[in-house]
């Protein structure tokens, strides 16, 4: 089956002329076009990334295969691709490529002792921290780069908090997408997307934001929509729920000046 090309939007052309940091990472919401820009840049790596070997990883290797290397055979053709998975590798122009998954802490056993000059990773925020903290120590080539996707997760993860909230500290290249930045979805999708996303839910997947959504009683809660700013003569306000299912759900709003 052949690729059927669309229209790159500016970021996409962005990510692919200039994924040239030592980590290069793309995060965002579903369906916005993070995925193809990703891996045409790291075709475009493979062909003149230095001598040293080179790994693929996905949670695990099944979802690799599916979200990465099938779409990859598609673009490149199946004469510049050859998945071997008993041999757990890939050859891709003519470049031998490792594939490992990373679904667990002793994911990071897979990779001790390789000696990297590159690596992509898919969803990326799902991998243990202890593999990812053993991946950067194998990528010593001279010229080494990841380039990982992800979409959003916890305002907490280690994914945000070590590493792309200090991107100004690192040599790392942070692109965010959303929803619109993918040009060839049907538009009437894009919107029923839209509709059907509230709160939480609305804000990681539309927008690609980092909230809290696990374990969230209230997933439809806006802050922007159900906050308001406090009257000038109270100075702190507190809301007690008594939340109930079969019973009534009610809330106190209670307020004090200082």
């Amino acid at each position: 089956m052949s690729f059927a090309w669309g229209q790159f939007s500016r970021k996409q052309l962005d990510v692919i002329a200039n994924a040239d940091a030592r980590l290069n990472i793309l995060d965002g919401s579903v369906r916005s076009g993070k995925t193809i820009s990703s891996l045409v840049a790291w075709i475009y790596f493979v062909k003149q990334a230095p001598p040293g070997e080179l790994l693929m990883v996905g949670k695990t290797e099944r979802t690799l295969k599916r979200n990465i290397l099938d779409p990859l055979e598609q673009i490149v053709g199946t004469r510049n691709f050859k998945y071997n998975r008993g041999l757990g590798e890939v050859h891709l122009l003519g470049r031998r490529i490792y594939v490992a998954g990373a679904n667990d802490e002793r994911s990071e056993g897979k990779i001790r002792g390789m000696t990297l000059a590159g690596a992509y990773c898919d969803e990326l925020s799902l991998y243990p921290e202890s593999f990812f903290t053993m991946l950067l120590s194998r990528l010593s080539v001279g010229g080494a780069r990841l380039l990982g996707t992800t979409n959003p997760d916890s305002p907490y993860h280690w994914l945000k908090a070590q590493y792309l909230d200090r991107a100004g500290e690192l040599d790392l290249r942070h692109w965010h997408f959303t929803l619109d930045d993918n040009l060839n979805l049907d538009p009437a999708y894009v919107e029923a997307l839209k509709k059907e996303y509230t709160g939480l839910w609305y804000k990681r997947f539309i927008l690609g934001l980092w909230v809290l959504a696990e374990g969230a009683v209230y997933d439809m809660w806006d802050e922007d929509k159900y906050t308001r700013p406090a009257p000038e003569d109270l100075g702190r306000f507190i809301v007690a729920i008594d939340y109930g299912t079969s019973n009534p759900c009610t809330f106190g709003l209670y307020g004090w000046n200082n």
